[in-house]
């Protein structure tokens, strides 16, 4: 089993900080992303993780539509343990919601390694536009759209074309430099 086949639980207290943003006319920020060894199936009145060993800010993001966000957290450091719980923290430090199932392994983070924990988030049970997520200083850039990646597709076109125009322009002049030494 994935992380992506497991539903996100949120918090009661993260949802009533959405419902509250919500009212208020603001966005919530997810800050954080933490990492702990205990597998077991979330309970929507936790505050913290069951065994948190570690937390990070998030690394990449991107909207996906249909309430749904993916998102990335690199977890590094010299410590080593099997990622079987997730935590989803507010900027303001509230558990917002937690991943988790008895008896699963979700990623697993090496002694002295990274660990790259991709996630889809489903947010359709919030208050619409309630929720942001703030990326960190370390963007792992990652999470690549349509346009970015056509973006780039044209980019390497436009540098095969040059780099053909060149070879025709060598060999043009390899002909010269013969014809020259030939007739000169």
């Amino acid at each position: 089993m994935s992380e992506d086949t497991i539903k996100l639980v949120i918090t009661r207290k993260g949802l009533e900080e959405c419902i509250s943003a919500k009212a208020k006319g603001i966005q919530l920020s997810l800050k954080w992303v933490s990492a702990g060894d205990r597998a077991y199936t979330p309970n929507p009145d936790q505050t913290t993780l069951q065994n948190e060993l570690q937390r990070v800010e998030f690394s990449e993001f991107k909207d996906i539509g249909g309430s749904q966000i993916q998102a990335v957290a690199k977890f590094s450091g010299p410590d080593e343990y099997p990622i079987r719980e997730l935590g989803f923290w507010l900027e303001d430090g509230t558990l917002f919601g937690v991943i988790s199932a008895a008896n699963t392994t979700l990623n697993y983070k090496a002694r002295n390694g990274h660990c790259i924990q991709p996630f889809t988030l489903d947010l359709s049970t919030l208050p619409s536009d309630s929720v942001t997520v703030v990326v960190g200083t370390e963007n792992l850039n990652i999470l690549i759209d349509t346009e970015m990646m056509m973006d780039a597709v044209v980019f390497l076109r436009s540098q095969v074309i040059q780099i053909k125009q060149g070879h025709t322009y060598m060999n043009m002049s390899e002909r010269l430099r013969t014809l020259e030494a030939n007739h000169g």
